[in-house]
Parts: structure tokens; sequence; C-alpha cells
């Protein structure tokens, strides 16, 4: 299956050659499968042949020798004393990215074994363990933000050094605590604010269960962040009908984004709402469409409106067929679902374009000019916070100060001078 990518012998000796030799038929023949086009294709196949010869060089000679440690190792000799002046760089992601192509096909056939998460160190692992399940059973987390707890967590409990074990946590103190989160704050490069809430979790559930003394969330140092402190920014009608026509139609890209601009312009609905939305979602006999719940909230069913439902039907005559049940897709093979990041990127290429500036462009400023055109409509606040996804009101209330006109309505006359 080779010879549908190259013709030339000498490069098909090249690939056959090699622990990775006896798979690359197969590899190539997945992805004329599912439809890679050759300007794609070639480049991944081009970067995993170069790293099966750079596993003949380190003297690997069967499949199941392969760790990721060679997979780092060739990116670094790859990358080493790299030297270009083109726009087009490719840097360790773009490499990574074509060689998890041929992981992902290794794993599959049984040549090598799944990279399996790295372990919790044995020193700490008494106390992760169970936080971890309690965020998975208790408190129903999303699997990503338990791993995200799980990467920042372990770098704390590291730097504890020995007052992680069992009795060293029983002798802590608060200048100790304050001491080592001061330097773990100042060293770590995650968002102040989530790794300020993963500490707190974590020594608060520790004193819950009797693993420490006391309880010293309250040492940790507090992110300002203050509520009502200014309006929600969101856009005028006429700046959401310029992004609109924009988009180039009559494209499978075009088609795309239009249905996901509506859809959010439409509902106020968060990014990965419509990166989770699938086809059995849209009940087309009934006319409604199902947004599943987000961060505590519930599953509302909406009415399809005509210009949404109108939209998503051109795109589904572009959307490739694939086993994938999600509606959005990428426009190439192997036509994976959008993630959040690429509906947030898209929003943010369509206000740029469009000459739309905010503060802060992307899928959230979409989703504030919902729910301030809904609350100038007088649309009932429940009603907002539902389709929101808002578990508590209050979070919603904050829509209140940005309805300008009834604020005009109750504004105190300023006092003349006497």
């Amino acid at each position: 299956m080779l010879e549908y990518w190259y013709k030339e012998r000498r490069t098909l000796v090249d690939f056959r050659r090699g622990p990775l030799g006896p798979y690359f038929d197969g590899l190539a023949a997945r992805m004329k499968e599912r439809g890679y086009s050759k300007d794609l294709a070639r480049p991944v196949l081009g970067h995993c042949c170069l790293f099966n010869s750079f596993l003949v060089d380190q003297g690997i000679t069967r499949s199941k020798e392969i760790a990721p440690a060679h997979f780092e190792a060739f990116i670094d000799a790859y990358l080493a004393d790299f030297r270009t002046t083109s726009r087009h760089y490719v840097g360790r992601g773009a490499v990574w990215g074509h060689l998890k192509h041929l992981l992902s096909y290794l794993v599959d056939v049984g040549a090598i074994r799944p990279v399996d998460p790295k372990p919790i160190p044995t020193l700490y692992r008494w106390v992760l363990d169970p936080f971890l399940q309690y965020l998975r059973e208790d408190r129903q987390l999303k699997e990503n933000t338990i791993q995200n707890n799980r990467i920042v967590l372990c770098r704390f409990l590291d730097g504890l050094g020995e007052r992680a074990t069992r009795q060293g946590m029983k002798t802590l103190k608060a200048e100790d605590v304050e001491t080592y989160v001061k330097q773990h704050i100042k060293e770590s490069p995650v968002n102040l604010r989530n790794l300020a809430g993963y500490l707190r979790g974590l020594l608060r559930f520790c004193a819950r269960q009797g693993y420490v003394t006391k309880d010293f969330s309250g040492v940790i140092p507090s992110t300002p962040a203050y509520r009502l402190a200014s309006l929600p920014k969101g856009m005028e009608d006429s700046d959401l009908q310029r992004i609109l026509n924009i988009i180039p139609k009559g494209t499978a890209v075009g088609a795309r984004d239009t249905a996901i601009m509506l859809l959010m312009m439409a509902y106020g609905i968060r990014g990965m709402s419509v990166v989770e939305l699938l086809l059995q979602d849209i009940d087309w006999p009934r006319s409604t469409i199902l947004i599943r719940a987000r961060k505590g909230g519930k599953e509302v069913v909406l009415p399809l409106l005509e210009a949404v439902g109108e939209a998503i039907v051109a795109y589904l005559h572009h959307r490739p067929e694939t086993q994938f049940r999600e509606i959005f897709l990428g426009v190439k093979a192997p036509y994976f679902p959008l993630n959040t990041m690429d509906v947030s990127m898209t929003v943010r290429k369509y206000m740029k374009i469009a000459g739309v500036k905010k503060p802060k462009s992307g899928s959230n400023t979409l989703r504030h000019s919902w729910a301030i055109r809904a609350l100038a409509q007088d649309s009932p606040m429940k009603a907002i916070a539902d389709v929101l996804g808002h578990r508590c009101l209050n979070t919603t209330f904050i829509y209140a100060k940005a309805d300008l006109k009834m604020l005009r309505q109750v504004v105190m006359p300023w006092p003349k001078e006497r």
C-alpha cells in the first residue's frame, strides 16, 4: 500500500527496512482508507520513516523494544540545530503530531504496548488516590479536570518531599505550608486562580479525613477577582451580522463555521457544548435540539430555530461519512471531531477579519452577547440561567448590569451646585 503514496523504489526500500518496516504498508492502508490527502499523508509517513532510520541507528531491531523515550530522543535529534527563515516552521508539536499517527497504529495492531500514565509516587499515593477518587465520584468532575488536578498536585506534593508521608503531614504547620505554597506558586506556569483552587481543595480534603491537624486551606493566597466589577463584554447585532457575512459561502469550511457561529449566537452555549453536540441530539421531526449539561447544570431541550436548522443541514451535505457521532468535524482526513480550542480560534478568526474588537475575543464573547440580548428582551432570569447552564442563579445576575436601558431608568439625577 506504500505504492499508493510513493513511486520511487529507493524510497519504498527505505520504508521497509528496520523494526518498523513490516508495519508501514498497514499504516499507509489505514491513511488511504480514512481519506488522508497526499499533502498530509506524505509528511506523516516521511517523519515516521526518519524515526525508523533513527531506531536502526540506535540498534533497535524489534518493535517491542521501542519505548516513549525513543520518540522524545528522535524529536530532540531531528530539531537539533534546526534553522529556517520560513514562516511555516515545523516545530516539536508538529513532528510529534505526525508521529502520533504511527504510535496509534502500532498500539492498535499490538506491535507496542500502550503508554500508561506516569504512576503516582508511592510517597504520597496514599493521599492523592483517595482525593482524585473523591473528585471523580463525589464531585463528579470531568476526567480532564481531574487530570489537571493530578498534574498540579503532584508538583506540589513533590515539593513537600518527606513531609508528604502520613507521618510528615501530621507534623505540618501553617508556616511550613505557606513557605511551600509561595514557592510553588512562584514557579508554577498554571493559571493562579486554578492553582489556588486545586491546592485549597486538597488541603480541605486532608483536614476532613484527618490527614493533617488543621485545615490549612486558608493559607493559600487569594487571586483577587471582584464579582460585579465590570460589565460583561458583548457585541452589537450589527457586529454579529458582519461576522456572519464574512464567512465564505459554498465551501465545507464555510458551511461548518456558519452553523457553529449561528448555534452560539442563537443559544449562547459554550464551545464545549458545540463540540459535544451529536447527530442524535437534533430531533428533526419535533424541531428540537438537546444541549448537554456542563459544569453542574442540567440538560435542556430547546426549539430548533429555522436559521440554525438550515445552517446545520447545509453543513451536513459537506460532512464526511465517519464513525464519529459528533456533528462538527475537521474538513481534512482523518476527520476527527473539533475541540474547544478549534471553536474558540474560529470565533477569534472571524472577529478579527470582520474588524470586531473586544478585550477578550472568543466563544465567551458570543455567549455574553446572547445573555445581554435575552435580558434586554425581558426573558425570565431563570430561563436565561437554564440555557446558559448556570447551576446558581446568582451567576446569571451578572448580566443584569449590562441591561443599560433598565439602568438608565433608575439612575439618580446629578445634584446641582448650591
